[in-house]
């Protein structure tokens, strides 16, 4: 009996471990007029373990699919490139921001309007999967908007 509350006791010390590996903040999703079919979200990822990780987008139900993006000057243009993974070494954050990294939701599934809240997942090299739960401000007040509150939910 003693055995079974061990194996227990350790499975429930393991579930909250990717919560306190990868820590999301500042979270939010564009909100642009209801014709467009694509936004981005952008956030800070911090990993606050001893081992590198990767992240890799995951899925929302607001669009068909995610995909990271990053911009890179080439011959005097900025360019968006898509990307499979960003790595983040241990300790260490990586800023997904306008004209950096960012989160793109591919041909939205619904309008997404300034001041809902729209969810969206984030994958690991491992197999983990964070849901983050954002909040949408319109690209008219993006540049004067405080920093968002971030529900995450691993």
């Amino acid at each position: 009996m003693v055995k079974i509350w061990r194996v227990a006791l350790a499975v429930l010390a393991l579930t909250p471990i990717l919560a306190q590996t990868l820590e999301i903040q500042d979270a939010y999703v564009r909100g642009l007029p209801p014709t467009q079919r694509t936004t981005a979200a952008f956030f800070t990822v911090l990993n606050n373990s001893d081992n590198l990780v990767e992240l890799m987008a995951g899925s929302s139900d607001a669009a068909e699919r995610l995909e990271i993006h990053s911009h890179q000057h080439r011959n005097g243009m900025m360019l968006m490139q898509e990307q499979a993974s960003v790595s983040i070494g241990a300790g260490e954050s990586v800023v997904f921001a306008p004209g950096g990294y960012h989160l793109m939701l591919v041909n939205l599934t619904r309008p997404v309007r300034d001041g809902e809240q729209l969810s969206f997942s984030l994958k690991t090299g491992e197999g983990d999967e964070i849901t983050v739960v954002a909040p949408i401000i319109s690209v008219l007040k993006e540049a004067s908007a405080t920093k968002a509150h971030t529900g995450i939910h691993p």
